[in-house]
């Protein structure tokens, strides 16, 4: 079984593979989709103006680390202009 390494650098490791398949196979960045669903649904639930302001910089911070994300996955993948092209960012048919 592969070992997983998860961390909060968007750096793609030496290892690293480009993963096209299961989730990524419609969208590009599933764990920050879930992660924005996830507080979208905990904003809902529990309504406040400071929430809300934590939520859109947790958007703005989240769009800015997959822009690089993306621009060094790039550089270390050619596919990945071609898996760009099929696939979506964040939200099937939407984004």
């Amino acid at each position: 079984m592969a070992k997983v390494k998860l961390s909060v650098f968007p750096e793609p490791g030496k290892n690293t593979r480009l993963i096209t398949a299961g989730p990524y196979r419609w969208i590009r960045h599933p764990m920050y989709t879930s992660l924005l669903l996830g507080d979208a649904g905990l904003l809902i639930t529990d309504p406040a103006w400071w929430r809300l302001l934590v939520y859109a910089i947790l958007v703005v911070v989240l769009i800015l680390k997959l822009q690089y994300e993306e621009q060094l996955l790039s550089a270390k993948f050619p596919e990945y202009n071609h898996y760009k092209t099929r696939s979506y960012r964040l939200i099937p048919f939407i984004v």
